[in-house]
């Protein structure tokens, strides 16, 4: 006997998804760049269960007329059958740059509540002047008289003294002159 699902018994299935969606920068407000994303997910009947920026990155090439992007990752719970629906009204949406939709078997809570780097850089202190951080980066000023003493071993007449890390490298021999 082979056991079949109706179309109710599936539509009353949801399944969990995450969805990268790629947005324009420009307005500085969270909730106003995820609207687009809330509007398709409410036609869609999804249920979300997180929203958070990811990143602001620039793009590898212009995306009508953009150089920069926000990434925005949902988590969200919908009917499987609602899914080709949602990519068309993704592709229609104009506040939508481009969108990732994957499956996701099992989302746990850690996962729901992992901070991205938005949310990591968000939270990190301001830095301070780059002025002042670069006088902490340079080395201190008796530390070339320091590696200048142990150079001073003699080096062998054979080998010339490279300087920097390409003149190190060996370099490819010439190919051998023609003998005709």
């Amino acid at each position: 006997m082979v056991v079949t699902e109706t179309r109710d018994q599936t539509m009353a299935q949801k399944r969990t998804y995450e969805g990268m969606f790629l947005m324009p920068t420009g307005q500085s407000d969270f909730e106003a760049l995820s609207q687009p994303i809330h509007a398709v997910l409410d036609r869609a009947k999804a249920d979300l269960l997180t929203i958070k920026p990811w990143d602001e990155r620039r793009l590898a090439y212009d995306i009508d007329g953009h150089k920069r992007g926000m990434y925005v990752l949902a988590y969200f719970n919908m009917d499987p059958a609602h899914v080709t629906e949602m990519e068309r009204d993704i592709k229609l949406k104009e506040g939508i740059l481009r969108a990732l939709l994957l499956r996701r078997d099992s989302v746990t809570d850690e996962v729901l509540n992992a901070d991205t780097p938005a949310l990591v850089a968000a939270r990190r202190p301001k830095r301070e002047s780059p002025a002042s951080e670069s006088s902490a980066d340079a080395p201190a000023p008796d530390a070339p008289a320091a590696d200048a003493k142990a150079d001073t071993k003699p080096k062998p007449k054979g080998e010339p003294e490279a300087t920097s890390e390409a003149e190190a490298s060996p370099k490819p021999e010439p190919p051998p002159e023609p003998e005709g």
